[in-house]
């Protein structure tokens, strides 16, 4: 009978396999550990951090201008989560930094993290793609200055706590419906009947140029009822700025309209005909809006007029699989 593994032995080979960086800092922000990872992007090793400030004796990164993430955990006993950082050198990491709680005493500080450095390369590339788009830098503007939220909602108060700030949310939220038309228009979906690619990416574009967002912070709770604006009242702001200031196709000017209808909320005016690329338009705003406010990553088929969705969700209500078909509206749980 092969002997077990010691328990302790365990998690130490846990901690050195693993790829992400893990440091622990006390309450008076000296390390106290650090993982073979962290020790290899931060370009640590062979040095005697253990007891050694995590700024101003080993500076393992960058600090901006703002107070520190680190210390800012230490005061509010908030979690910071999606820190991005830069190191000595030229490295980019990703942050998250979590208070840990003992006898409703914060003792120590738990910081994990990766390195996102070619990833955020690829996204530069992106951005600088996307903004060759742009019909010119006040649309740049609006949407980099959009914040967006990220939250845990509360099903019982049915109000949500602010766990982190998405600075130029509205950007990512416009890049991330692109990504999502992309992967359906590689798998046929444009070329159906009813759905426009050139018309679609306009209305994508220009749809909540008209929104405006509460100021927020990280540990507020708050009734989204209350303190978020009716997303009609924005869509029908985005609408008149496509038509009036940028003279866009009146069917873009239309699904950006009644963005934030559902479909027997449309008045008759609406024009039907536009209900496939409507639908379309709708599922990619929403599955994008997941993306950009919660890390989700959708799974995405294409079969005739019907697409598949899969979505692992912090929302319970939206996890699963399910379908919806583009000309009859039909949706269904597989």
């Amino acid at each position: 009978m092969r002997k077990k593994v010691d328990k302790e032995k365990l998690l130490s080979h846990i901690l050195s396999s693993m790829e992400e960086l893990l440091i622990l800092v006390d309450y008076n922000l000296c390390v106290e550990y650090m993982n073979e990872a962290a020790e290899r992007i931060l370009n640590v090793q062979g040095v005697a951090y253990k007891g050694k400030h995590i700024f101003n004796d080993l500076r393992l990164w960058d600090i901006p201008t703002e107070n520190s993430k680190v210390q800012e955990v230490l005061v509010t006993g908030v979690a910071q989560i999606g820190v991005v950082r830069t190191i000595t050198d030229g490295k980019q990491i990703l942050l998250n930094i979590t208070p840990l709680i003992d006898n409703g005493k914060l003792t120590d500080i738990l910081i994990t993290g990766q390195d996102i450095t070619e990833t955020m390369e690829m996204q530069q590339e992106l951005d600088m793609a996307f903004a060759l788009t742009l019909p010119n830098s006040k649309v740049e503007y609006k949407l980099k200055s959009t914040v967006e939220y990220q939250d845990t909602y509360d099903p019982q108060t049915k109000k949500i706590t602010i766990t982190g700030i998405i600075h130029d949310g509205g950007y990512r939220h416009v890049v991330n419906c692109l990504k999502i038309l992309a992967s359906l228009h590689e798998q046929g979906i444009t070329k159906l009947i009813g759905i426009d690619k050139d018309l679609l990416v306009q209305a994508l574009i220009f749809h909540d140029l008209g929104k405006s967002q509460p100021v927020l912070k990280i540990g507020d709770v708050v009734d989204p009822r209350e303190v978020f604006e009716d997303g009609k009242l924005h869509a029908f702001r985005g609408a008149e700025i496509a038509k009036h200031y940028y003279g866009l196709n009146d069917d873009i000017v239309e699904i950006i309209r009644y963005h934030h209808h559902s479909e027997n909320e449309l008045t008759e005016s609406f024009s039907w005909r536009l209900s496939p690329m409507f639908r379309l338009f709708q599922l990619i705003d929403g599955l994008s809006a997941a993306m950009t406010r919660g890390s989700v990553k959708p799974g995405l088929s294409v079969r005739d007029s019907v697409i598949t969705v899969t979505e692992n969700n912090n929302r319970p209500q939206y996890n699963g699989t399910w379908q919806i078909d583009l000309y009859t509206g039909k949706r269904i749980r597989v």
